[in-house]
């Protein structure tokens, strides 16, 4: 029995994992703990779980200096030197999105919705999530590995003139750096575009959280929020595909995408329409060939750190 981990901007979670099958499942707001310790400890006391042992540690964060940092909403600093000295074994320490694509690895045929059947052109698969922030990692079948990339942070160009003023309507707010993709295709990146489209139209925002515009999408403009959200979320696809030759299959996954599909709002025909870009036609081709799903398991990180290599 041990212990894994997926430790992301908004929520941290559990399980245990007992001859190589998860159990115990448990998300916590990070919010609630000051640190990745003090949830570490309550989970195992909640579940009669030992308070030291193996671990497995996927998360959002970037290693500086021997600790693991966040650059979103998590205030958590991760101390692998600190849960040593506790006794924990860790074994090992990924990028959660790294980890959540090596779930890819071990897909059995109810963990996905497949809502573009296709033969796929290479044997290359990526996986895509909007959440606090945009994940994108690769997996590469035969070769055997997963490539972690930063690519939520690509700049984002714009398709339409509407999209121009959107993304000129964000970089107010950032002057100094680029519009990337996750300022767009997030939970932080839909509220962007919706405040955006209340400043064109000259209106006070209602929503002031991400949180608070996914709980009330009926609210007036974030219907062209979420067309737009779709539209920028397809494009981002498209260009992850074509760059990383991953025309074997485009899987979806996210706490956004997640909330938007429970609404019934998660419009796939506005995102593939975005998602078959104009192009030479050979990429059009290629493009056309990729089948692209969407993960039924709202856990992959924990699924995906027990196939990690």
């Amino acid at each position: 029995m041990f212990v894994v981990a997926d430790i992301g901007g908004t929520y941290v979670r559990f399980a245990q994992v007992v001859q190589g099958a998860i159990s115990n499942i448990q998300k916590y707001e990070v919010d609630e703990f000051a640190t990745f310790n003090a949830a570490l400890a309550a989970y195992c006391t909640l579940h009669n779980a030992d308070s030291a042992g193996r671990l497995r540690i996927a998360t959002a964060g970037y290693e500086d200096e021997g600790l693991w940092k966040f650059v979103n909403n998590n205030p958590w600093h991760i101390d692998p030197q600190s849960l040593k000295d506790a006794g924990w074994d860790i074994e090992i320490i990924l990028n959660d999105f790294e980890a959540a694509t090596w779930s890819l690895a071990a897909l059995d045929d109810e963990d996905y919705e497949t809502v573009k059947d296709a033969k796929g052109a290479s044997d290359t698969q990526c996986l895509i999530g909007p959440g606090t922030g945009l994940g994108l990692a690769y997996l590469h079948k035969k070769a055997g590995f997963v490539q972690k990339t930063h690519g939520g942070h690509m700049p984002a160009p714009a398709m339409s003139e509407e999209q121009w003023i959107v993304i000129q309507a964000v970089r107010r707010n950032h002057p100094d750096k680029a519009v990337v993709y996750e300022n767009l295709v997030s939970g932080p990146g839909l509220l962007n575009i919706y405040n955006a489209i209340c400043l064109m139209k000259g209106l006070e925002p209602v929503a002031k959280t991400p949180e608070d515009l996914l709980d009330h999408l009926e609210r007036e403009h974030a219907q062209s929020a979420i067309r737009l959200f779709h539209e920028f979320f397809g494009h981002f696809a498209a260009t992850v595909v074509v760059t990383g030759n991953a025309y074997g299959g485009l899987f979806i996954t996210g706490g956004v995408v997640q909330r938007l599909h429970d609404a019934g709002v998660f419009d796939i025909e506005a995102f593939k329409n975005a998602f078959h870009i104009e192009a030479v036609d050979s990429v059009k081709r290629d493009l056309e060939a990729t089948p692209i799903s969407i993960l039924k398991d709202p856990y992959p990180a924990l699924k995906g750190i027990l196939h990690a290599e």
